[in-house]
């Protein structure tokens, strides 16, 4: 073969290799198209779910705080100065203020969709505020609860162990005098401020803040899951 025979078999061969360089690259480019697409589908649907998850928990929150505005009242009424018998009287159940409370938790389906999204290596701003946001109130509103539910068993221990009258009043027989003397005394005042501060101040504003920011997330999941 001559000089010339080999150069254009050289160019032949450069070219065929330059081809198959080419194609490898478009494969990986496709290949990597189609992974960004499938990640970007999992987690639309990721995003779907605790949308829904969310929508469930500004609906429970909405409604614990129209609850609590009407409960808010009552405390109000029965802390103020001019309390007596004849108020509780009128109004028995406002002898239990201190002593029910129904907590709830958040969803927890979808955020752990996410945590396991993120955890596989994936990154993404608006799931890392997500996560972010839930774990936060989620810790919030558990250390509330329980601090509630705690105030709630030490009022039912104190009358248990200093009021033979409590089986009484579980049972709505409220005939015994010493057990209105005791809800318009200074004790009983206190724990009804005590309590009340666990609930309209430090639930409350929780709960409010976590509507707001719930609804600045779902207007954002939402653009996300439009575009």
């Amino acid at each position: 073969m001559n000089v010339k025979g080999i150069r254009k078999y050289l160019l032949y061969a450069i070219g065929e290799i330059i081809l198959v360089v080419i194609g490898i690259l478009i494969a990986v480019s496709i290949n990597n198209a189609n992974e960004v697409r499938k990640t970007k589908n999992k987690l639309k649907n990721i995003l779907i779910t605790y949308k829904e998850d969310l929508k469930i928990d500004t609906l429970q929150v909405g409604r614990s705080l129209v609850f609590l505005d009407t409960r808010k009242k009552v405390f109000d009424q029965f802390l103020s100065d001019s309390v007596n018998i004849d108020m509780y009287k009128k109004n028995p159940t406002a002898m239990g203020l201190v002593l029910s409370y129904n907590p709830f938790e958040l969803q927890q389906k979808g955020i752990r969709l996410l945590e396991k999204f993120e955890s596989s290596g994936e990154t993404d701003s608006l799931v890392t505020r997500i996560l972010a946001n839930h774990n936060a109130f989620d810790t919030l509103l558990k250390e509330t609860h329980e601090r509630i539910g705690a105030d709630i068993t030490d009022n039912m221990d104190y009358l248990k162990y200093n009021h033979p009258w409590v089986g009484d009043l579980l049972l709505r027989k409220l005939d015994n005098p010493e057990m209105f003397e005791y809800y318009v005394s200074d004790t009983y005042k206190a724990r009804l401020a005590i309590h009340h501060m666990l609930v309209f101040g430090n639930l409350k504003p929780i709960l409010e803040q976590y509507q707001k920011s719930a609804k600045d997330i779902l207007d954002r999941i939402e653009k996300r899951v439009v575009n």
